[in-house]
This record gives structure tokens, sequence and C-alpha cells, in this order.
């Protein structure tokens, strides 16, 4: 008898590790977890019936009672652990919406419902299983249909898994599916070799397997705040979208974030993270497995409400709103918190989960008022649905030629003509129409593909130079933009010279513009290129000088010919302070020996403002749009030659 309760014991020795770690390892919080919890408890119960079945069998009429109370506990936790894992794993890949509905659930629950029934008519007939006089235990005719049910719990949760297993990396689905052949064999085994109660055993083997490589709090877990990552946001919107359910987002990002954490430090930054979170747990409790918190990184965190408590979204965001804006004592000082928040329900708001991402990400970038937002208001479907196409659009705009250089002419104040002209990247698109640069170029950067789109337009800026139309319009260069991440590239410099070198394009007549953010990096790779082709003899300007990331040691130590003026510096004769600013930095560049473009020029007031101040050239509407190349021509020609 000893021998046979060696498989119980080691199994209960196992369960009571796992739970150990769950506790120690805080692996409670969010549903999943508690799910887990709750099954691994069954199974823990379910085990020490048997442990206490098995101890009394044999002991006489007098632990009849009791036999049957232990034989009852461990068939009905038995049949319970089998339907709760399956629930477990359904939850896993996210495909409970299988079985709502009545008549789904009931059909569910029925195998229970009659295994219950069972043990209940037992105590006074016995049909499941029959303690005899001297306390032998005998199986009866329908113990074979509580093996049934659990096999069928296993079998189902079996299926479901492989069917959705596109939804798990291949370890997660293999950890998930483990148990299922090891239960299944055990239960056959157990139920044809009833001395060797093995099943648990290989219960505790299976649900170890599941702790160790599914239910790992590093996984899962941020360790920062205790809530779910990043990655199980996007697995758990994803999966409610694909499975047509409604749910509703509250976004919570902290638009004083990086203040935060340079004021606090690292370490403190991460305590006061983990307080707040605290408290959304504490404060979403009642709603219990309706709510699911995660931690997105960068002061961003998220609530995903269910759809049966969805309607309450707005009255919960305003009262995390209230209580976030008292801020936060925190080691002797005040902590003001600046909460922006966002109501954004799914799929009624936004339907896909690459928006959500998107729309979550550029949270910050709204001016904080205090007040709750709704992404109803402020979420631009047409644009996301552009950016989750982007890469489509870029691949289908090579295939179909739809990209088109268009040039900007570069009036001389000195010479009261076009001395040069600026290039620019225009693409439409037959379903977006005409997508601005600002959209496709970003995406670009990050796909990878701006590489191709730089040699484009190089490749035809100098077709274009070494054309015969090009020679008698009097123009000195095409100014053509450089992006942070071609900059970065090492083939940057030869891949120029190259395209040069093909078309005949002497040095002086291109132009290579960076962007201050390109300047602001510095790195050794991108001062090579620029000192490399400016050894070659091209020339190089700083584009958007003004946006904020340059400073004038920066372009004193760069080899720049030419500066241009951001935009936002065409208004100054409406500011006085402006005007000192903008006289001040004009001043500096001249005395660098660098030329001055001054960009977003519109009016005949602004281009007398700066004529006076000594810039060298005006870029801007009041001239001239940029053109598509027979038009430039055109109006190149209108004013060189009047």
């Amino acid at each position: 008898m000893s021998k046979v309760l060696y498989f119980d014991y080691a199994a209960f020795c196992v369960f009571t590790l796992i739970m150990v770690s769950v506790i120690m390892k805080k692996m409670t919080r969010g549903k999943l977890n508690r799910q887990f919890q709750f099954v691994l408890t069954i199974a823990m119960v379910a085990t020490a019936f048997d442990i206490g079945a098995i101890a009394f069998d044999n002991m006489g009429e007098r632990h009849v009672v009791t036999q049957y109370i232990f034989h009852t506990g461990y068939l009905f936790f038995h049949v319970v652990s089998s339907a709760m894992y399956a629930a477990y794993v359904v939850n896993i890949v996210d495909a409970i919406h299988i079985f709502r509905g009545k008549v789904k659930s009931f059909i569910l629950a029925l195998p229970t419902l009659l295994c219950m029934i069972m043990l209940g008519v037992n105590f006074f007939t016995p049909c499941v299983f029959s303690i005899g006089g001297q306390g032998e235990y005998r199986r009866e005719f329908f113990m074979t249909f509580l093996y049934a049910a659990g096999i069928f719990y296993m079998i189902l949760g079996f299926m479901v898994v492989t069917r959705y297993h596109r939804r798990l990396t291949r370890g997660r689905f293999v950890s998930t599916i483990a148990i299922f052949p090891l239960v299944v064999v055990a239960a056959v085994f157990q139920m044809f070799n009833p001395d060797i109660p093995i099943e648990m055993f290989a219960n505790a083997i299976g649900l170890l397997f599941v702790a160790l490589l599914i239910q790992s709090p590093e996984q899962v877990i941020s360790s920062a705040t205790g809530l779910n990552k990043i990655t199980r946001y996007m697995d758990d919107v994803r999966n409610s979208l694909d499975n047509g359910l409604d749910i509703t987002v509250v976004m919570i990002t902290m638009e004083n974030d990086k203040t935060l954490r340079g004021i606090l430090g690292v370490e403190e930054y991460h305590k006061l993270l983990r307080e707040i979170s605290e408290d959304f747990l504490e404060w979403s409790r009642p709603y219990g497995y309706d709510v699911e918190w995660y931690y997105l990184g960068t002061g961003m965190f998220r609530c995903v409400m269910n759809q049966r408590i969805k309607d309450q979204a707005e009255d919960f965001a305003e009262r995390i709103n209230e209580k976030l804006k008292k801020g936060y004592k925190y080691n002797d000082m005040f902590i003001n918190l600046l909460p922006i928040i966002c109501i954004t329900r799914c799929p009624q708001d936004i339907e896909d989960v690459d928006s959500v991402m998107r729309f979550g990400g550029e949270l910050a970038e709204h001016e904080y008022t205090g007040r709750v937002l709704y992404a109803r208001d402020i979420y631009n479907k047409e644009r996301y649905d552009l950016m989750r196409d982007m890469d489509m659009i870029l691949d289908k705009a090579f295939a179909e030629n739809r990209f088109e250089v268009y040039y900007q002419p570069i009036y001389s104040i000195d010479s009261g003509k076009y001395n040069s002209a600026e290039a620019l990247l225009r693409l439409n698109d037959d379903m977006y129409g005409y997508i601005s640069p600002e959209i496709f170029i970003p995406a670009a950067e990050e796909n990878g593909m701006i590489h191709k789109i730089g040699k484009f337009v190089l490749e035809e800026v100098c077709r274009f130079i070494a054309g015969e139309k090009f020679k008698n319009l009097g123009l000195e260069y095409v100014e053509v933009n450089l992006s942070v991440i071609q900059c970065m590239s090492s083939e940057l410099s030869e891949d120029v010279r190259a395209v040069m070198e093909r078309y005949g394009v002497s040095n002086e007549q291109i132009n290579l513009e960076i962007t201050e953010t390109a300047a602001a990096y510095a790195q050794t790779t991108i001062m090579d290129n620029i000192n490399s082709l400016t050894d070659y003899g091209i020339a190089f300007s700083l584009d958007d000088f003004g946006t904020g990331y340059s400073n004038m040691k920066r372009i004193a130590s760069m080899p720049f010919a030419i500066v241009k003026l951001d935009k936002t510096f065409a208004d100054i004769d409406t500011d006085d302070k402006m005007m000192k600013v903008v006289k001040n930095t004009i001043s500096m560049v001249k005395d660098m020996n660098m030329k001055i473009v001054v960009e977003g020029v519109e009016t005949e007031e602004s281009l007398r403002e700066f004529s006076n101040l000594g810039v060298n050239y005006i870029q801007g509407y009041y001239f001239s749009r940029p053109l598509p190349q027979d038009k430039f021509i055109s109006e190149v020609k209108r004013v060189n030659q009047s």
C-alpha cells in the first residue's frame, strides 16, 4: 500500500512547490495567473482526497463514511481539475468566444453536472463505486463515465489549442499541450490498473512544465511595476479583436515621465512606478477578472476592460484622473503627475492592434489639459489605416512608378533670380491619393526602404541635371535631402559618388541637405560620410535650423556651406522678441562665412525684412510651390530669362 502512495505523495510535493513559487513570485495578478492558481489548487485538493481515500481503504466498517467522503471528493475534483485546465488553455489562446451562448455553455458543463449527480446518487445507490463491509473499495459501472468526462475535457482543450496554435510561440504551444498526452495516457493506465494511482503525478509534471515555461513571471510581468508587459498587452488586444470581442482600453500616459525620471533617478523612479501600479490594482479590485493592467514602458499604462463592464469605463477613467491629478508625496517631495488619459473602444474606435499601439504611442504628443480624452474625438482612422498599409504602399509605389520628384526654386536676393532648387519627393497612391512625405518618409526609415528612396531621388536629380533642359536654366545646383538613416549608412559616400559619376554630374551641381536631427547625432559614421563627401567637393546644407536640436557650437564644428532657417522664423514681423533672435542668429551664421536660406517665406513683408537683414536666399510659396519638372522649368525660365 505504501508503495502505491508514493506517486500521490510525489504529486502533492510538486504541487506544493509550484504553489509556493506562485505565491513568492507574486504570480497571482492577471486573469491567466489567477486561473492557473485555481487549476493548481483544484489539483492539490484532488490529490489530497486521493491520499486520504487510499489511506482509509480496507480499514474496517467504522471508516466507511470517511472512505465515501474521500473517494467522492477525489473523483469530483478529478473531473473539475480536467475541466478547469481545459478552460485555462482556452483562455491562453483567447478562444473563449467559441463557447459563448447558453446552449454551448450548458453542453460544455454537462459532463461535470452528470458526474456531480452520479456522485450524489452514489451515497444512496452505489453506481460509481462501492465500499464493502470491511472497507473494500470497488469500482462500479459508471466509474468509466467519470474517467471519460475527464478525458473529454482534455481532448477538448487539446483540440482548441491545436486549432489556435498560431497565437502561441512554439515553446508556449509545446508546453501547453504537453500535459494532455501525459494525463490522458495516465488516466487510461489508471483505469485499467487501479492499484497504481499515477494520474495526479502525471498532472503535476504537466503543470510544472506550464509553470516553468508559460507562467514564468519574467516572460509576462514587468519587474518595474508588477503589471503585465507590452507583449502580453499586444497579444490580449489582438486576440480580443480577432475573436470579435468588444473591449475598452483606458490609456494612461504620464506626460512628464522623462522629467520625473531625471529628477528621481532610476531607482527612485521605479519605486514611484511600483506605487502607482499598486494603486491602479487597488482601484480596480472591485472589477475582479474583468480588468487587466499593463505597463508598456516610458510612463505608459494600459487598462483593458472586457465587454461585461465596458460601459463603466468612463466613470473609472474619471476617478483615476482625479486621483492621479492629486499627485504623490514621495520621500518628502510632492510629485506632480501629468496623466494624459484616453478612453479607446475597440473595435468601435480602432479596429486593429497596430493602430491601437501607434495611437497610444502618440498620446504623449497631445497637450495636457487635465481632462479625459476620447479616441472617437481625436483618432483619425484614415491616417492610421494609411500607416498600417504603408509598407504595401511603398512596395507598390516602386513597382508602379508612383514616386515623382518635384522641385522648389530658391531665389537669390543678390542676383534677383533663381540660383538653385530643392528636390522634394512626392507620392500619389491610387487608393489614398497624395501622401505627405511627413508620413511616408518616417515609415520608410522604419522598414529600411529609405535607402532605396534616397537612391531613386538622387538618380532622378542627376538625370535631370545631365539633360539639355537643365543647362539653359541658369541654376548652379540642386539640393538633395538625406535622412538620418541614410547618413548612418557606411556606404552612403560611395553610393552618392557612383551615381554622380555615372551621369557626369559635377561636384558643384549637387548640394546635400541634412536636418538638425541628423546633425545632432554627430556619430562617427555620419561625420565620416560628411567629411568624405566634402573632400569630394560636395557642399552641405543644414536644413530646418531652429527646430531645437542644434547649437552654434555644433554648426561651427561641421563643414556646412549653407544654413537654412526653419519656416517658423518667417513671421518675424509679428514678434519683436523673435526679430531679435533672428537678427542675432543671422549675424552669427554670417560671421562663420556660411550663406543663409530662409524657408517658408510667403509674403512680401517677410521678403523685405529678410532682405534688409542680409540673408542670401529665399525659399517659399511667395515665389513658388514645389513643382513637377516641366512646370518647374517653365517657372525658372519665366523669372531667369525675363
